[in-house]
């Protein structure tokens, strides 16, 4: 398996693509065949698994209301680093006053989301579908950045921008300074198709879902796509270990192209 999941990143990443490792260690209690809660620690990281991307820790509940339909809910609380990011700097004229480079960060999230599942038995196949609301407080935090003001050209002894304008010119270093990041809402809609398959005789369970994050504060905009191939592998009745790839496509509270193992251990009381 993990051969394999090797071979299907190989395959599909590109050159500016990235890769992490994702893991998550969590346990759930059930207080009979239809209430249950759970909890869980994260942590990822990014390019090519040499920096720390996110620390999150979660407490949720499930409930079912038939054999085929379950609610839930749950808090999320996120450590996250927030990429580097570039953009262009417009005077209130709307022409280009120069170029603005935020650094890198670390921001303090809390998360919390409502869902309903779905699900219908086929053979040995398991297929459901689950829509997830959700909303995400970004705390008001700050970051470096560097301006880069007025045109020169390449021949300038200062530091500039690497990347010239349409007209060849460079922008020039200005000054570094303490950008103030407010806090800020963001809604989501994540609907989320999966299909299970129960190998008869074997305790695993491999697994593939599809699942689209739609930005509900920016007009219902398809904001990121996730695809997710893997397997559970329940060692007794309470341990199970899960393995699986996962590429993201898209951005919505995390940027860019991500491939990535997920690694996972959840335990049952």
């Amino acid at each position: 398996m993990v051969l394999a999941l090797v071979f299907m990143i190989g395959v599909g990443a590109k050159a500016d693509d990235d890769f992490g490792i994702w893991t998550e260690l969590s346990v759930e209690k059930s207080f009979n065949k239809k209430f249950s809660v759970s909890g869980g620690f994260d942590f990822r990281t990014e390019q090519n698994v040499t920096r720390a991307a996110r620390y999150a820790v979660n407490v949720g509940a499930d409930y079912k209301l038939t054999k085929f339909l379950k609610l839930g809910a749950g808090y999320m609380f996120m450590y996250d680093r927030s990429a580097a990011e570039t953009k262009v700097d417009y005077k209130k004229n709307g022409s280009i006053n120069g170029i603005n480079h935020d650094h890198a960060y670390w921001r303090n999230k809390h998360r919390l989301f409502a869902e309903v599942t779905g699900k219908l038995d086929v053979g040995r196949f398991t297929f459901s579908l689950r829509e997830r609301y959700q909303y995400t407080h970004y705390m008001a935090d700050s970051c470096v950045r560097d301006k880069y003001r007025g045109l020169v050209t390449e021949s300038y002894a200062g530091g500039y921008w690497p990347e010239p304008n349409e007209d060849g010119m460079y922008y020039a270093y200005d000054e570094t300074v303490m950008d103030a990041k407010p806090k800020k809402g963001k809604h989501y809609l994540r609907s989320r198709l999966q299909v299970e398959y129960d190998i008869k005789g074997l305790p695993l369970t491999p697994y593939a879902s599809y699942e689209f994050s739609n930005n509900l504060s920016d007009g219902f905009h398809l904001d990121k796509q996730r695809l997710t191939v893997g397997a559970d592998y329940k060692i007794k009745k309470k341990h199970t270990l899960s393995l699986a790839y996962i590429h993201e496509n898209g951005a919505d509270d995390d940027s860019g192209n991500m491939h990535a193992v997920s690694l996972g251990y959840k335990f049952k009381f």
